[in-house]
Formats: structure tokens, sequence, C-alpha cells
């Protein structure tokens, strides 16, 4: 399973179902091949020179990955986050407050330059006392510190907001994937991502649409 990372686009891939590899079968059949090397003698050297232990254990392991060592499911990740249902209120919300807060610190920043460039105006033309132009040109420096803090505070918003965010919808997914598997009794339900641990799964393991469908159930019943 994997895991809403903070910035001001559409929830990402920041959000995810935490990854347990399949990798974990590879490296069992990995050992058996080492066992094999390093541990069985010789094809010259005579059938007896083999314990039965061994014999035993390299049968026993065969068994286990011949029988299927876990049992495990997949799902898609994106499409959880992009099918949704409150994953993609949450986004429009979102996205929602990010043009709100853009257009108020743009509206700010328009009305400091044009402040400023009056200034500029009024001082090249004379218009203004050497006094009085000391007392603006602090009063601007303290607008413009006054900016550069409003946005980093709407930044910190924009990355509070999405954080909860992606914790809730994290605790929804892994709330229902609980109880559903208390259902089925997977031993791994892995999340699946393009450029994740995750390199192929066979779409007999994936369980996303009937994921999708319960998660898109119970937000229906809810709202």
């Amino acid at each position: 399973q994997e895991t809403v990372q903070p910035h001001p686009h559409p929830i990402p891939k920041n959000s995810r179902i935490p990854n347990v590899t399949i990798i974990n079968v590879v490296l069992l059949i990995g050992l058996l091949v080492l066992y094999a090397l390093n541990f069985l003698p010789d094809r010259q050297d005579s059938a007896e020179a083999t314990s039965p232990q061994a014999k035993e254990e390299i049968s026993a392991m065969a068994d286990i990955i011949a029988d299927g060592a876990f049992n495990i499911a997949f799902v898609h990740s994106d499409t959880l986050m992009n099918q949704y249902k409150l994953a993609i209120r949450m986004r429009d919300e979102f996205e929602a407050e990010q043009r709100r807060l853009e257009n108020t610190l743009q509206r700010r920043q328009q009305a400091f330059q044009e402040e400023v460039e009056s200034f500029q105006r009024q001082a090249q033309l004379g218009l203004i006392t050497r006094e009085n132009a000391q007392v603006k040109e602090q009063e601007l420096m303290l607008q413009q510190q006054e900016l550069i803090q409003l946005n980093d505070t709407y930044a910190n918003r924009l990355m509070a907001k999405e954080m909860e965010m992606n914790l809730e919808l994290y605790q929804r997914i892994t709330d229902l994937l609980e109880r559903f598997n208390q259902e089925m009794g997977y031993d791994y339900i892995l999340g699946f991502s393009p450029g994740g641990g995750i390199l192929y799964a066979h779409e007999q393991h994936d369980i996303t649409r009937e994921i999708l469908n319960r998660l898109n159930n119970e937000y229906d019943a809810s709202n």
C-alpha cells in the first residue's frame, strides 16, 4: 500500500495506500535457488551426499512456492483517487480555495505595484518632499513585507488543507479495506501505480473496481 504531498495541484498521488511489494515471493524463489547452489553437491557427487534433512527442506520450500506463498490482491491507487467521489469533491474544494487565495493575493500585489509606481512618478516630478518620500518608502517596505508573509500564510494554509484531505482519504480507504478483508482474507492488499514499487501485477488479482464501488456506495449513503 502506498501513500494525498502538499502543493497547489489536484490531490496528488500524495495520498496512497502503503505498499508491500510482491518481491517477497521472488526473494523466496531466490533463496531456494541459492540454497540449492550452495548446499547441494555437484551432479558428479553421489546422490547419497545430499542429506535427507536438506532434501526435506528444499521440498518444503518448493511446495510453498507451488501452492502460492501469499494470498495477494491489489488496487490501482490512481483510479481510486480519480474516481472516488469523496476524493473528487475534496479536489474541487481544494482547487476552489486555491483560486480564491491566489486571486486575493494577486489583487493585493497589483494594488501595491500601482502604489509604488504612483510614488515613483511623484518623486520624479518633485511633487513630494524628501521627508514625506522617506515616510512613504518605509510604508511601502512594510507593505512588501506583509505581502511576503501573506503569501507564506496562504501556502501554509493550502498545505495544511491538503494534508488533512489526504489523511481523511487514507483513513476512509484503509477502514474499508480492513472491513473488506474480513470477508476475503487476503494476506496483502497492495497499491499499484505507474512508477511505484510494483512493476507488474496480474489482472486476476485486481480488486480496484470492487473497492471503488464500495467506497462510492458508502459516500452516496452518507450524503
